[in-house]
């Protein structure tokens, strides 16, 4: 279980879910996905770099560039069915509330 928690944290920071929606089209290199994200680059490197040591994504030197990708794109289908799970909660809440008005 704490490997699994340890796993959901690589999710838990916007900027860094910003970053993987920047990759979800193919490899990208940091420029690349700071023009995407608007982030500063030492914010898309420290991402970039926390997401390479989660295993989410690797990189891969090419010439004087090094391009980043999604390892595995099954983590954008875990995102997509946790945020389908997060409106049916939050439709849940909405309507208990308004039983209680």
């Amino acid at each position: 279980m704490e490997a699994l928690a340890e796993y959901f944290k690589v999710f838990s920071e916007p900027n860094r879910l910003a970053v993987l929606e920047a990759l979800r089209g193919g490899p990208l290199n940091v420029t690349a996905v700071v023009e995407a994200t608007g982030l500063s680059q030492a914010l898309v490197s420290k991402h970039l770099k926390l997401l390479t040591i989660a295993g989410v994504v690797q990189r891969r030197p090419e010439g004087s560039l090094v391009f980043y990708e999604v390892i595995d794109k099954a983590v954008f289908k875990l995102l997509g069915q946790t945020e389908k799970l997060l409106l049916a909660t939050r439709r849940h809440q909405l309507d208990a509330l308004a039983a209680i008005l």
